[in-house]
């Protein structure tokens, strides 16, 4: 359950990234910008974390770059997951019994497709950003005179490629091919626990399923998808993941880079955390508590959003811009520091207790 508690975190800030990144043309305040830097960690940013341009000059990390990293990341915890079991597969196969030798075969796959599922996961919404920002939806036109006669497009999240030109023709197959994954990952979870929605409502009320061995390692490798929710709501883990994909990466793919669009992500992050606070779909009192309060802060990041300035914008300035940015600043930091906050006070509190009753 603690590890439930951490997927929560991250999500939170896999989100307050996404968004940073999504509406990069929002003049954010810089508190903000530093949170979401430091959360490109959790959203396997190879490139920033690792700059290669840096080390190697030739090398140009534009958004197919990131692209291919991420692509590269899912692949490689494919791969290595797939060794781990022929090997481990082939070592128990020489000792043994027959029937210890499928008992610990059945663990086997159990264990290495939970890990795999959960990596996967982890990485799918990154995956998701990155594709977003390289498919033709995403394209901007820029024309260089006044009659628009001399007009090219150009990627909004890398102005560096033209969606015109045959290298970008080229790549963006790999960007469909991408797509594919993105929107199979979670569909297939979504469709492997409905056919098993009995026996795993079954399992969390304490009944014994009619038909317990037929899908008893695939509902324990995805445990973690709806392990903290109640019984009625193992699906909420793939509805939260709608969410996020729609607030960081689906809302870039319409429109313009306009005021509109990051109201309308504030509109439907706020009218979720409505719909969550409903339904309270997690058991544990203190996950809902954590989970709520990572909407809320996200439904204010956005508000900060929506009321900054754009930097094409020209607003007469405040005389008291300095102490506005001040307090902006502190209520930022205070808001997003809350969550891992909350979660911090949790855990001494657990280990305190626990050290009382040892």
């Amino acid at each position: 359950m603690f590890l439930s508690k951490i997927k929560i975190a991250i999500g939170f800030y896999q989100v307050t990234y996404g968004c940073l990144e999504a509406y990069s043309y929002i003049k954010w305040p810089e508190s903000l910008q530093a949170i979401g830097y430091y959360s490109g960690v959790l959203q396997f940013n190879v490139l920033l974390m690792a700059p290669v341009h840096c080390l190697f000059p030739s090398t140009k990390a534009d958004a197919f770059a990131n692209l291919f990293a991420i692509i590269a990341i899912n692949a490689i915890i494919i791969v290595i997951s797939g060794v781990i079991y022929a090997v481990r597969k082939a070592t128990i196969l020489r000792q043994g019994t027959l029937e210890e030798k499928w008992d610990k075969i059945a663990q086997l796959k159990e264990a290495v497709c939970k890990n795999l599922f959960f990596l996967l996961y982890v990485t799918n919404l990154s995956t998701c950003s990155k594709t977003a920002t390289v498919l033709p939806l995403a394209c901007r036109e820029l024309c260089q005179d006044l009659r628009e006669d001399i007009c090219a497009k150009y990627v909004k999240s890398d102005y560096s490629i033209r969606c015109d030109e045959h290298r970008y023709k080229k790549l963006v197959m790999v960007a469909f091919l991408s797509t594919v994954y993105v929107l199979a990952l979670p569909i297939t979870a979504f469709v492997t626990l409905w056919k098993q929605r009995r026996t795993i409502i079954d399992t969390e009320n304490g009944e014994k399923s009619d038909n317990p061995s037929s899908s008893s390692e695939i509902i324990k490798a995805m445990h973690f998808l709806y392990e903290n929710y109640k019984a009625s709501s193992w699906y909420w883990e793939l509805v939260e993941m709608s969410r996020k994909v729609i607030v960081t990466s689906g809302l870039i793919l319409v429109g313009q880079e306009s005021r509109s669009y990051i109201g309308l992500a504030w509109v439907i992050a706020g009218m979720y955390g409505v719909l969550f606070a409903w339904n309270c779909p997690i058991k544990d009192a203190f996950e809902n508590q954590l989970m709520t309060t990572s909407l809320a802060v996200t439904v204010f990041n956005l508000g900060v959003g929506a009321v900054s300035k754009i930097p094409a914008e020209q607003l007469p300035s405040s005389t008291d811009s300095d102490l506005d940015t001040v307090t902006l600043n502190i209520l930022v930091i205070g808001a997003n520091t809350l969550v891992i906050g909350l979660l911090a006070c949790k855990i001494y509190s657990s280990l305190k207790i626990y050290s009382i009753l040892k």
